[in-house]
C-alpha cells in the first residue's frame, strides 16, 4: 500500500466521520423542531392517554427524522458546493457550518409552516 492511498483514506474517513456528526446534529434539530410544533407530551391519566402518548412519540420521531433528513441533505449540498469551495479553516469553518445548518433549518421550517398552515397541503 502506498503512502498516497493511505493519506486519501484517512482524509476520506475523517470527512465521513465529520458528515456523520453533522447528520446527527441535523436529525436532532429536526426532532427538536417537531417537538416545538407538536408541544409537550400529554400526561397519561388512563390507558387511552397512554396509547395516545405512544402515538405522539412515534409521530414526533417519524416526522422529526423526516424533517431532519431533509435538513441533512440540503446542508450537505450547501456544505459541499459552497462552504468547502471557500478557503475557510479552523473554528471559522465550524461556525460557518453551524450558521448554515441553522439557516437551512429555518428555511425548511418556514416551508413546512407555509405548506401546513397557509396552503393546507400537508
Amino acid at each position: 500500500m502506498n503512502k498516497v492511498a493511505t493519506i486519501s483514506r484517512r482524509n476520506w474517513s475523517k470527512m465521513v466521520l465529520g458528515y456523520a456528526l453533522w447528520t446527527m446534529a441535523a436529525l436532532l434539530l429536526g426532532i427538536g423542531y417537531m417537538y416545538l410544533v407538536l408541544g409537550p407530551l400529554p400526561e397519561a391519566t388512563n390507558l387511552w392517554n397512554f396509547f395516545f402518548g405512544k402515538l405522539y412519540v412515534f409521530g414526533l420521531l417519524r416526522m422529526g427524522l423526516i424533517i431532519g433528513s431533509i435538513v441533512t441533505i440540503l446542508f450537505i449540498m450547501l456544505d459541499v458546493f459552497l462552504i468547502d469551495k471557500k478557503k475557510i479553516s479552523g473554528t471559522n469553518k465550524v461556525w460557518a457550518r453551524m450558521l448554515a445548518l441553522c439557516i437551512v433549518l429555518a428555511v425548511v421550517a418556514t416551508v413546512h409552516y407555509l405548506l401546513e398552515k397557509t396552503i393546507d397541503i400537508i
